[in-house]
């Protein structure tokens, strides 16, 4: 069972979508959160005093340019962005190997970096939504808008960040790193410090075992197959 689990877990590591749909899921739960704290009047800005307020503190039509700004800019980062990483990666897999392109789609971090870019999408267009000028019923969320500014801030950060990520990942130093500590580390769960008890040689017995289908071997369960023999 063990096993199982492990092999389960080599597939989610392999789907590149999975946390970056967290991520999303996350920025729309906390758009509604901050809209309804004002709709309930539960917390608000002072939209009188721009002066002394350190959060949004427009009207409508300034709030629908903000997030409009802030949605498509970072939709536009996030798509321009991973194409011209995945045209380097591919360029430089050429020379160091496919492992780049794996180490690429399985690291956690690059995952959550398209989820920042397309969380901040997301959460602006939910915002966006809710605005209301005069004629429709007036209604700014500048506590949900503020919240904006921030994840368009930390998306710039995380834009710089993800370009240093990548330049330092394409060289052969940490590709080779990578793969000795991977080695090292199979080594380790493999080996044993001190030897066990040796068991008498047996005539070895086996079954056939018919298969089902197509495909290929994906995990291993060594320990049931050493007790076994």
């Amino acid at each position: 069972m063990n096993t199982r689990i492990k092999a389960w877990l080599e597939i989610l590591g392999d789907l590149f979508w999975l946390r970056p749909a967290l991520v999303v899921l996350g920025c729309i739960l906390l758009a509604q959160f901050g809209i309804s704290l004002e709709t309930a009047h539960i917390a608000s800005l002072d939209a009188s005093s721009p002066d002394t307020n350190w959060g949004y503190s427009g009207g409508a039509e300034g709030a629908r340019a903000l997030l409009s700004a802030i949605a498509s800019s970072n939709i536009g980062v996030a798509g321009t962005t991973f194409s011209i990483t995945i045209a380097a990666l591919t360029l430089a897999s050429g020379q160091i190997g496919p492992r780049l392109l794996r180490n690429f789609i399985r690291d956690a971090r690059n995952q959550t970096v398209l989820g920042i870019f397309l969380g901040a999408f997301a959460y602006s267009l939910m915002v966006l939504r809710t605005v209301r000028t005069v004629e429709e019923s007036p209604f700014v969320p500048h506590l949900a808008i503020t919240g904006a500014l921030v994840l368009a801030l930390v998306a710039i950060g995380t834009l710089v960040w993800f370009v240093h990520h990548i330049a330092t990942g394409i060289n052969i130093e940490t590709v080779v790193d990578a793969v000795q500590r991977d080695l090292c580390e199979a080594i380790a769960a493999r080996t044993r410090d001190e030897p066990g008890p040796t068991r008498p040689a047996e005539a070895p017995t086996g079954r056939a075992v018919a298969a089902t289908g197509g495909g290929y071997v994906q995990a291993m369960d060594i320990n049931a197959l050493v007790s076994c023999v």
